[in-house]
């Protein structure tokens, strides 16, 4: 039971209050672009999250079967609260180390690459950091938790951190000794020289204060990273680290540097490289003109691609083995459409223009003669896809569209 995934309803609840109430203060920390990029990566973890927790999961029942220390009671109350301490325990020396290392911080970077900070700031998670992160929770397998409570508990432990992506609330005084608070997760966010690699536990602020990386919010946060992403499109900005990282490995002329680059501490370059200019931040946050109709446009095709990613967790156990996978291959598509969209590509008009046509044609082939008990739906998405062809034909004719870079 994926406990993150299932409570995805109550975060749409909990965004859209924020939402609301930042049109009643009058005070904005979302943006189009940028929150639909988050809310699409966490689309992207969903796509990938089964394969990728079998590293966890094939491992940690053959120790728990065959290496474990202790035997408890399933109902004992120390178990369960005895685990969640541990789970959390083992989440900051994760996250300490996915900060620490090249190679590690490429598959986390994503989830710190937003310039805004806002509750869909909490989903855009690094899509393979599962594939980095498992072997720090195996010793729980020998301390004798059960896999399904581990998976109940490790579950817990990340939906707690949605709610501390938020710029409204403010100090909590007493709570913040034991605790990770809105306050306190806004200063891991921030690449202010004085917050870079501070508060990385999860649910509780113990581990930072007792292994010397706490740090309080004292001066106002600049939230992102050092080396900017500057792109919208959800599938690029997972690689952007590691990008760097190969240029550098190709770039130096030292064999031994293009080998210990990916293990060095993070932000670690060879000699002979280190003059090659990375990106840098700007006065500005990364943002391109994008027109009110354009703006509409993406945000319906924004819904139609996570109403795809409900498809594709509502067919994943029960349809054909194809289906899901053709599903993937449709949301990926359309992920790299909204990025060109929202960075105003020209690119965007050839692209997704076949995209919709790629998919009607789909839909149809599925509906008529694959799926012959379900032609409605298929003619029902087919004509959802004209629809999108003839408003994106027309915005194509507006002269401040045509012009995009």
């Amino acid at each position: 039971m994926n406990v993150a995934v299932m409570a995805f309803p109550l975060y749409i609840l909990l965004m859209l209050l924020e939402l609301a109430y930042e049109r009643h203060s009058g005070r904005h920390t979302y943006r189009l672009a940028d929150a639909s990029t988050s809310i699409n990566t966490a689309v992207l973890r969903v796509l990938l999250e089964g394969p990728l927790r079998l590293l966890l999961i094939l491992p940690y029942a053959w120790l728990y079967a065959h290496a474990r220390l202790f035997d408890w009671e399933a109902s004992s109350p120390w178990l369960w609260l005895g685990g969640f301490v541990a789970v959390d325990f083992c989440f900051y020396w994760a996250h300490r180390s996915l900060h620490r290392y090249n190679l590690l911080w490429g598959a986390h970077q994503p989830h710190h690459s937003s310039e805004d900070f806002n509750l869909s700031t909490a989903l855009r998670k690094g899509a393979v950091q599962t594939a980095f992160d498992w072997p720090f929770y195996l010793p729980l397998a020998l301390l004798g938790v059960p896999l399904p409570l581990f998976l109940l508990l490790l579950g817990l432990q990340l939906a707690y951190q949605f709610w501390i992506h938020t710029q409204h609330i403010g100090r909590l005084g007493w709570l913040e000794r034991v605790l990770v608070t809105p306050s306190l997760h806004r200063v891991h966010h921030g690449q202010n020289a004085c917050y870079i690699d501070k508060n990385h536990g999860g649910v509780f602020i113990l581990w930072d204060r007792l292994f010397g990386t706490y740090a309080e919010e004292r001066e106002p946060v600049r939230y992102g990273v050092t080396t900017p992403v500057n792109t919208f499109d959800p599938i690029r900005l997972q690689f952007s680290w590691w990008r760097l990282l190969w240029l550098d490995a190709r770039a130096t002329r030292c064999w031994w540097d293009k080998l210990r680059l990916w293990w060095m501490p993070t932000g670690w370059r060879p000699q002979d490289v280190r003059e090659r200019p990375w990106p840098a931040m700007g006065a500005e946050k990364f943002a391109q003109p994008c027109p009110a109709s354009l703006r509409a446009y993406a945000f319906v095709q924004f819904l139609a691609i996570n109403a795809l990613a409900l498809g594709f967790l509502a067919s994943v156990q029960r349809a054909a083995p194809w289906e899901p996978w053709l599903l993937v291959l449709a949301i990926l598509a359309g992920c790299v459409s909204l990025g060109l969209l929202f960075e105003g590509k020209r690119a965007l008009w050839r692209w997704e223009g076949l995209r919709l046509l790629v998919l009607a044609g789909l839909a149809l082939a599925w509906g008529l003669w694959l799926a012959p008990g379900q032609w409605w739906l298929g003619l029902i998405l087919a004509g959802c896809c004209l629809v999108s062809l003839l408003w994106l034909g027309w915005l194509a004719t507006r002269p401040r569209l045509a012009l995009l870079s």
